[in-house]
């Protein structure tokens, strides 16, 4: 096997236990701890390698194909893994798949496909033994592969050029490659190309074939114990997964490594159940429950994915960075199926209730989702409509699967009603009658028109005849205005309790022993606190729209929305009017919620559909536009755009640090970018790239054409600052995908890119005028 010259490092205790595992016949063993040493090594492609031959040796051929491909895909120069993988398909029987394989891996060799020189290598490795090498007994260096029997690579190309010649003959028996030239030098990182495979290492198949991830939950917990909203409905169905023992791993994403890690389950349900036992972030017992997850996640091992597993994100994911581009990685690994859990629309449908930057967020990974998901969950037919009109805009022909599952669930058995929790608290004691408000005291809810609601009706009927008004919740975006009422009225503020940080004991006991509840958003995705309130046997009162229409359905009590008159109407008349409660009580005595564990289920069913659709494969879905300027600045639209999808997808490996506000930076060293290409893109193009410098270092491109070597430029002595170059590509019939790699040190940074046809003037004039010229914005 190849290896880096005069490069070779110290073994690990994996490496060298791995191999004592190999030569005692403990095959399984030793490709485990193969593993582990890739996922600690800044070079796992040797790793891989022999971990790949290791489960060729304990006779898991389709394993072995799936680590020759980890292996190629962090070290995409190097002909071995490509080699060895058709060594591996030959004695499988697949003997196309092989020559393939070979014709690869010569091409890398020797830069060259349809020559005589080519055909005698692709030959020489049919009629060579397809054997592997063993581990050295005692003390192993890092694995050494022998390279492929070829003819010495040919000069070097000048630099500076990436025209290719023509498109070569076609390969007897292998597959044609459209555009050829002379290899590059051999990346130094991890890189991922058509066909290739993620940088995430593990064990593969960890878990089974459903994977949920959970990294915001496990954000959410790094600051707060109680859960709402959308964590306390990942909670519970993520919960009732664990306690039904079903076969699926639990991850958390790691950006710096653009993999998941694996959360042990049993320490996952410890802390989900540590969350619902108190409110306390103090209380050691939580800590410990906590601190043993998210070390898990920050440090445990890299998941592998199996072959076409499900990877399901019951909460959210847009506010975790770069996420798409593992994403992506390990979708051409595995295969593996992306579902996003739908909770609302609402940064879209209302941004002016939502913090700026959550919208900004938000439509980031909406303008990303549709391109990588292979369907969609919703909570409600609203959400599923929301989010089709806005897909539809952005993606015109996506056909989207999507499924409902309604999150009437019953949250009684999370936990028992638990007065206790709430003592050195303003909450009213039975038997004190008061009416429950639980929301997060902010503009969308609404807290203003209920609270002058409240006032209206302690005015006209005193304050000895309107219950207290209990509001669980703590402030959040423009809570101003209802808190300002409060403050300037201490009539109000006397029946008004506010509180916070409640615990799920505290919070049924709350639901037990009310009245009646109020709910008064503006707009919903569900609404989970109407759901509780019927479980509770409580009446809800509702404005009547969105989402809130399926989870009141016929046993809620609506009023119009955002009206203080209808509101002080509606709760004076339950309040007053013999037998109104009564009777609004019995629809809702007459609804019966399911368990989560039902849901949970429907959430299988849904998956299970999903795996069954033909959806196409992500690249396929989104083309570069020719002569379309891509923007690699940090996206600060307030709604979704083709353009933001696009500068997510095209930066692509682990090369790159997050979108700032100029452009993206570069980690140091090698970074890809991924240009899929419209139909009819052959012929003479122009690459433009608009480049930050950084310490003064020479920048090298590589080009790849359908993951083949096409070309190397390089810039000797490139200036500081802002600055732009543009390269000419050929383009050969058939090319579906350019790569591009940029070997440059850290500082520098890309902040957009463009690919024109060599005779479009007015895109290219536009590019250098945009280069020049400041932007105007419109105001």
């Amino acid at each position: 096997m190849d290896a880096w010259p005069n490069e070779t490092p110290a073994p690990s205790a994996q490496q060298e236990h791995a191999a004592r595992l190999w030569h005692a016949g403990d095959f399984d063993g030793a490709a485990r701890l193969y593993a582990e040493a890739a996922a600690l090594s800044a070079d796992p492609a040797p790793l891989l390698l022999w971990r790949a031959h290791a489960l060729r040796a304990a006779g898991q051929p389709e394993a072995a194909l799936v680590a020759y491909s980890q292996a190629a895909a962090e070290a995409p120069a190097d002909p071995a893994p490509h080699r060895h993988r058709g060594h591996a398909l030959r004695l499988m029987g697949r003997v196309e798949d092989a020559l393939a394989a070979y014709a690869l891996s010569v091409a890398l060799a020797i830069g060259a496909t349809g020559t005589p020189e080519a055909e005698a290598a692709i030959r020489a490795l049919e009629s060579e033994s397809p054997t592997f090498p063993e581990p050295p007994r005692a003390e192993p260096p890092v694995p050494a592969a022998d390279p492929a029997p070829a003819p010495a690579a040919p000069a070097a190309r000048p630099a500076g050029r990436m025209i290719s010649p023509p498109r070569p003959p076609s390969l007897p028996a292998a597959r044609a490659r459209s555009t050829v030239l002379a290899p590059p030098p051999r990346p130094r990182m991890a890189m991922l190309r058509s066909g290739g495979t993620s940088s995430g290492i593990g064990n593969q198949g960890v878990g089974g074939s459903i994977a949920f991830d959970v990294s915001d939950l496990l954000l959410h917990f790094g600051g707060r114990r109680t859960v709402t909203g959308i964590q306390r409905v990942q909670a519970s169905l993520v919960g009732a997964a664990l306690n039904a023992g079903q076969d699926a791993a639990y991850l958390a994403y790691d950006r710096d490594r653009a993999g998941w890690r694996a959360v042990p389950p049993d320490a996952l349900s410890r802390l989900l159940a540590s969350a619902a036992a108190g409110a306390d972030t103090s209380d050691p017992d939580w800590i410990l429950a906590r601190d043993t997850v998210l070390d898990a996640a920050k440090s445990g091992p890299l998941h592998g994915f199996a072959n076409g597993a499900m990877l399901v994100n019951l909460g959210n994911s847009w506010g975790i960075p770069d996420y798409f581009r593992g994403l992506r990685a390990a979708q051409r690994a595995a295969g593996i199926r992306y579902v996003p859990f739908l909770h609302d629309c609402v940064p879209l449908v209302m941004p002016e209730h939502c913090v700026r930057t959550l919208v900004q967020d938000y439509v980031r990974w909406f303008s990303a989702m549709g391109v990588h998901a292979h369907g969609v969950l919703c909570n409600s037919e609203c959400t599923r409509a929301d989010g089709r009109r806005f897909l539809d805009a952005l993606l015109p022909g996506l056909d989207l699967s999507t499924e409902v599952v309604p999150l009437d669930a019953d949250p009684r058995g999370n936990a028992a009603p638990d007065p206790s929790a709430l003592e050195g608290t303003r909450a009213p004691r039975s038997p004190e009658p008061y009416v429950l408000f639980v929301a997060t005291i902010e503009s969308r809810k609404d807290h203003l028109t209920v609270f002058r609601a409240w006032l209206a009706l302690l005015r006209r009927h005193g304050p000895g005849r309107i219950p207290r008004l209990v509001c669980v919740g703590a402030p959040g975006w423009h809570a101003e205005p209802a808190m300002n009422l409060l403050e300037g009225s201490p009539e109000l503020a006397r029946h008004v309790v506010l509180l916070h940080d409640i615990s799920d004991g505290g919070l049924a006991a709350l639901y037990r022993d009310c009245l009646f509840t109020v709910y008064n958003s503006h707009y919903e995705g569900w609404g989970l606190p109407v759901t509780e309130s019927l479980a509770w046997g409580k009446v809800p009162v509702i404005p009547r729209h969105s989402a809130l229409l399926e989870s009141g359905g016929d046993a809620a009590v609506y009023v119009d929305p955002q009206s203080e008159l209808d509101m002080a109407a509606t709760v004076e008349r339950l309040l007053f009017e013999p037998g109104a409660l009564e009777q609004a009580a019995q629809a809702v005595a007459a609804r019966r919620p399911r368990r989560w564990e039902a849901v949970l289920a429907q959430v299988q069913d849904a998956l299970e559909r999903f795996a069954r659709l033909e959806t196409p494969p992500a690249p396929e879905r989104l083309a570069l536009p020719l002569g379309h300027h891509i923007s690699l600045r940090r996206a600060d639209a307030l709604k979704p755009d083709l353009t933001i999808a696009l500068s997510d997808t095209v930066r692509d490996g682990p090369g790159w640090r997050p979108p700032e506000d100029w452009g993206t930076p570069l980690a140091g060293g090698r970074a890809r970018l991924r240009l899929p290409l419209p139909p009819g893109s052959d012929g003479l193009l122009r690459l433009h790239l608009e480049l930050r410098g950084g310490a003064g270092a020479p920048l090298s491109f590589t080009l790849f054409a359908d993951a083949v070597p096409a070309g190397t430029a390089m810039i000797p002595d490139p200036p500081g600052g802002d600055f732009a170059t543009a390269m000419p590509v050929e383009v050969a019939e058939g090319t579906r995908l350019l790569e591009l790699e940029l070997d440059a040190p850290e500082g520098t940074g890309l902040r957009g890119l463009m690919l024109c046809r060599d005779d479009d003037l007015l895109a290219r004039l536009d590019f250098l005028e945009a280069q020049r010229l400041p932007s105007a914005q419109a105001v």
